[in-house]
């Protein structure tokens, strides 16, 4: 399975929203969320960071509800994109998560966070996500389909919340 149908990626910042998607079948599925080890996805993902010289990255479970909706969305559609929830900053919206930055990465067909990271590494645009700057906090999802070619299927956000009016920082005072 070739990495453009494992892996996609939408950015979404304070201008704006770019996507790049992937097509699927979009066959309806029986699937069902799995549990995530946020603590060691968090290891994961700061410890690249770090290795490029940025900030870690904190768990939010409200960003972990987003990604593991979006996780679910994708299995039961048996569909990798960053629409079949909705555009990103609707399913933030939806969640109550109010963002300064906000990046997404997909993967579908990767048994464990281990080798979701390594694909998303080994893409240009995934691995720009990871090293967003300004990003302080993620959520994970991974949902599963038995009935899918893919049967894994992973949703990764990394955001930064927009700071309150008048706290100064990137968006002024």
């Amino acid at each position: 399975m070739g990495l453009h149908r494992r892996a996609c990626l939408a950015l979404a910042g304070g201008a704006g929203l770019a996507l790049a998607g992937c097509a699927g079948k979009g066959a309806l599925l029986e699937a069902r969320q799995l549990p995530v080890d946020s603590a060691g996805a968090g290891r994961l993902v700061s410890a690249f960071r770090s290795e490029a010289g940025l900030n870690a990255v904190s768990a939010n479970g409200v960003l972990g509800d987003a990604a593991g909706r979006q996780a679910l969305a994708m299995a039961r559609a048996d569909r990798l994109s960053h629409r079949v929830a909705g555009p990103l900053p609707k399913r933030l919206a939806a969640v109550g998560y109010d963002w300064g930055i906000a990046v997404e990465n997909l993967g579908a067909g990767y048994r464990t966070i281990e080798q979701a990271m390594a694909g998303w590494k080994q893409s240009p645009d995934h691995r720009r996500n990871l090293l967003r700057e300004g990003a302080t906090e993620f959520g994970i999802g991974l949902a599963y389909a038995p009935a899918s070619e893919y049967r894994y299927f992973w949703a990764l956000v990394l955001a930064m919340p927009m700071p309150p009016r008048g706290a100064g920082g990137p968006f002024g005072a």
